[in-house]
């Protein structure tokens, strides 16, 4: 594949084509390319436990969300393992299934997962009845915070790769002030480079769309 797909902290016009391009391919040819690219350290049978772990979500049915949907946990998963000098499966797991509760499969992978990983996935599944109310949101996003830093980081990175599907409709102005008060007010105590993209990136989006 000749395209470039993942995140590597290009300019905001650049990374939002990489998004396009991952969306245009199938998530299989996504994956592989993950893997080759980014668990060069990891062992035959770490990779073939992602590689069978990845074949159960692709049973599943995640295109009802829109076409092509796991490439999004694939570059969550991508993005994870290029800000980090060392990952492991379960995060790349957690990682790739980091949505089942919200898509309704957690009952089909929940075997598959550590009772961990389950945890990280239900204080990440917000209540979508509540999503816009302020002190639900508080509560939501200290919860991840308390959880741990690194799930805190995660979450910056899910809603990142969100972003750079850079459509219009998701720059409201509740949208990108949520990015600034909940995202970035907390990110910057943890990782100034990606809090500084993050930012960077909802001024962009700012004036593009206002």
């Amino acid at each position: 594949m000749s395209k470039s797909f993942f995140f590597n902290y290009a300019n905001i016009q650049t990374e939002e084509i990489k998004k396009k391009n991952s969306l245009s391919v199938s998530p299989k040819n996504l994956f592989d390319s993950f893997v080759d690219k980014y668990l060069k350290e990891f062992n035959k049978n770490e990779i073939d436990e992602i590689k069978n772990f990845f074949s159960v979500l692709q049973t599943l049915d995640f295109d009802k969300v829109y076409k092509n949907y796991l490439s999004h946990p694939i570059r969550l998963a991508q993005m994870w393992s290029f800000i980090n000098e060392k990952v492991s499966t379960q995060e790349i797991k957690f990682i790739l299934a980091h949505n089942i509760i919200e898509n309704g499969y957690l009952n089909e992978i929940e075997n598959k997962l550590e009772n961990n990983q389950i945890e990280k996935i239900k204080v990440l599944t917000i209540d979508r009845n509540k999503e816009k109310n302020l002190d639900y949101l508080n509560d939501y996003y200290n919860n991840i915070e308390k959880f741990s830093k690194n799930l805190l980081i995660f979450k910056s990175l899910d809603k990142l790769d969100n972003l750079l599907i850079g459509e219009k409709y998701l720059f409201s102005d509740y949208s990108l002030n949520l990015l600034k008060t909940q995202i970035c007010g907390r990110l910057k105590k943890y990782n100034i480079r990606l809090h500084d993209y993050i930012h960077d990136a909802t001024n962009f989006y700012e004036k593009k769309y206002s």
